[in-house]
C-alpha cells in the first residue's frame, strides 16, 4: 500500500493525506476516480419531491397514498410545512423545470383530497425536484488509502428511508475502526466486515418494498391490510441493534 494519497481540489488547492474518505453521494467523484466508472443503476421509478408551506388537514404523521404504478407520500416537517414525494414507475426520463408543477398535478390528479390540498399549495415549478431513483452496489468500497461511505458506496432506493442513517452509521463505524485497529488495512477490512451485511439488508428490503408497491392494487392492498404492520416491524427490527 502507498504511504499517502495526493489530492487536488476543484479550487486549485492540493494536499497529501493518510486516508481519503469519499462521502460525496450517489454521483461520487471519488468513486469515479478510484473505484468504478460504472454509473448508478436506474431502479425503474422517477421521484417528484417538494416542500409546501402547508399542513394538510388531518396530517399528523407520515402517510402514503397508493395508486397503480405510483404512490404519493406526505410527511410533516418543521414550521407547519410538509414534505411531499411522488413516485412513478416508468422509463427514466429528463423532466425539464418548465411545466413541472402542472405535470405533477396531472400525474396525481386521481389521488385523495389530502394530496390535492398539498399540491394546491405549491405555487411554482422551481419548488419541485424531479429525478430518477438510482442505486449503487459495489463489490469493493476501498482501494489503497481511499474508502467510500454512504451513498457513494451503496446508495439504495429510498423505500426504507435509510440513506442518511446508513451514511452516519458508516462514519461512526469507520471512526471506531480507525481507533481500534493497528494498521490501515485492518481498519478498512474491519469497517467493511461490520457494514456489508447491514447495507445488503437495506438494499434487499428497499427492493422488496418497491416491488410490493408495483403489485396489482388488489393484491397489494389485501396484503397490506392483513400483514402490513407485521411486515413493517420485521423489516426494521434488524436495524434496531447498534451497527
Amino acid at each position: 500500500m502507498t504511504t499517502a494519497v495526493s489530492v487536488a481540489f476543484a479550487d486549485g488547492s492540493s494536499g497529501v493525506y493518510d486516508l481519503v474518505v469519499g462521502a460525496d453521494g450517489i454521483s461520487s467523484t471519488v468513486r469515479l476516480l478510484t473505484l468504478s466508472t460504472t454509473p448508478p443503476a436506474y431502479s425503474g421509478a422517477m421521484a417528484w419531491r417538494s416542500v409546501a408551506p402547508i399542513r394538510p388537514c388531518g396530517l399528523t404523521q407520515l402517510q402514503f397514498l397508493l395508486g397503480e404504478g405510483r404512490f404519493f407520500g406526505l410527511c410533516p416537517v418543521g414550521n407547519g410545512r410538509t414534505y411531499g414525494f411522488g413516485n412513478i414507475t416508468e422509463p427514466r426520463t429528463h423532466e425539464p423545470v418548465a411545466g413541472r408543477l402542472d405535470r405533477l398535478r396531472r400525474h396525481f390528479a386521481g389521488f385523495g383530497e389530502i394530496v390535492q390540498e398539498y399540491l394546491a399549495a405549491l405555487k411554482c415549478d422551481e419548488q419541485i425536484h424531479c429525478g430518477p431513483v438510482d442505486r449503487v452496489a459495489l463489490e469493493k468500497w476501498h482501494s489503497g488509502r481511499v474508502i467510500l461511505i454512504g451513498d457513494a458506496a451503496h446508495a439504495s432506493s429510498p423505500m426504507m428511508g435509510q440513506g442518511g442513517c446508513m451514511a452516519m452509521e458508516d462514519a461512526w463505524v469507520l471512526a471506531e475502526s480507525l481507533r481500534e485497529k493497528a494498521t490501515l488495512i485492518e481498519t478498512l477490512e474491519s469497517y467493511v466486515a461490520r457494514r456489508r451485511a447491514r447495507v445488503i439488508w437495506v438494499h434487499q428490503e428497499s427492493e422488496a418494498v418497491a416491488h410490493s408497491f408495483r403489485l396489482p392494487p388488489a393484491t397489494r392492498n389485501e396484503a397490506l391490510r392483513r400483514r402490513g404492520e407485521e411486515m413493517f416491524r420485521r423489516r426494521f427490527m434488524s436495524l434496531v441493534a447498534a451497527p
